[in-house]
């Protein structure tokens, strides 16, 4: 015997009532249980014996006993009903923000400075909710956003791009550093021209800071060009921890330039250059209850900022 047909006008009540009865061999027990009136539980399980065509269930005045469709249908009944339980338990738990995994995506040197503090708070307030972090290059995550292989990303707010939405969460100062050999005591300031005239270690063409540089370099009528280019914030460091040249790199690198002796570093003024860093997430996708989760405590948990610092090409 099969009840993989059509379900018809079957229901869920009629279901609990059926196992119910059938477990606890009593009409009045399954009436309390489910908190009905025994010919309310009567009714449901006559429905269901009406929709299937078939006999679940032989009443006597004393007992109560499962027919051979009975006895088929019950496991199937109960296991749907324990699945569709579990399943709504589990909706719930994702809406209450208990449980849930965010993708989310920055810079290495943020992975590494900025956000492991963040995540060790959030997963005390939210223990099983995962998250996988994508330390990707500044140049790939405002794509990793685009295509919705990242939920939130945090990165330096990209110009008006398509798909992907961007709330300024910090502004973030240029940080000068070169080798204590210059010479150069706190009181001096250098500027353009001071860079220009030195060996220049400078990021590379897809990194934001770079673009920065060099925008604002030629606005004064500067142009750098670079002695080594490299990829990453701490390559750099070491260029100007051996003396090759010096560099202009995200401010909140300080507590990676503070471990390297012959490192001397200083904001750089000239111009008050300032980089705004953003939550992002795609315009067109809805974030799971985990991913607003997270977003509401990135919000809570980021310094305040200066909401009309102009926005910066990524």
């Amino acid at each position: 015997m099969s009840f993989h047909a059509s379900l018809g006008n079957l229901s869920l009540k009629q279901l609990r009532a059926f196992v119910c009865v059938a477990e606890s061999r009593s009409f009045t027990s399954a009436a309390t249980l489910l908190n009905l009136s025994q010919s309310a539980v009567s009714l449901l399980v006559r429905e269901l014996e009406s929709e299937l065509g078939l006999k679940l269930l032989d009443r006597t005045t004393r007992s109560v006993r499962m027919t051979e469709a009975g006895a088929e249908l019950h496991p199937v009944a109960a296991r749907v009903l324990q699945d569709l339980g579990a399943a709504i338990a589990g909706s719930r738990e994702l809406a209450d923000r208990r449980r849930g995994r965010v993708r989310f995506a920055c810079s290495p040197l943020q992975s590494s400075l900025l956000v492991p503090r963040l995540i060790g708070t959030f997963k005390a307030r939210y223990p099983h909710i995962t998250i996988v972090l994508r330390d990707t290059p500044g140049g790939e995550i405002i794509d990793l956003v685009a295509s919705g292989e990242v939920d939130l990303a945090l990165g330096v707010l990209p110009a008006d791009t398509p798909f992907v939405a961007a709330e300024p969460l910090l502004t973030d100062d240029l940080l000068l550093i070169h080798p204590r050999s210059y010479g150069w005591g706190p009181r001096r300031r250098p500027t353009w021209k001071d860079i220009a005239a030195h060996p220049f270690i400078a990021l590379g063409e897809h990194n934001s800071t770079r673009y920065l540089v060099d925008y604002h370099a030629a606005q004064v009528g500067v142009r750098l060009t670079p002695a080594c280019e490299v990829a990453f914030v701490w390559t750099a460091i070491g260029m100007v921890d051996a003396g090759l040249g010096l560099s202009l790199i995200p401010g909140h690198a300080r507590p990676i330039v503070q471990k390297f002796a012959d490192v001397a570093m200083q904001p750089f003024e000239p111009q008050r250059i300032k980089r705004p860093i953003a939550l992002m997430r795609h315009r067109q996708r809805t974030l799971s209850p985990a991913a607003e989760a997270f977003a509401d405590f990135l919000r809570e948990n980021f310094p305040r900022h200066d909401r009309r610092t102009p926005a910066a090409r990524s």
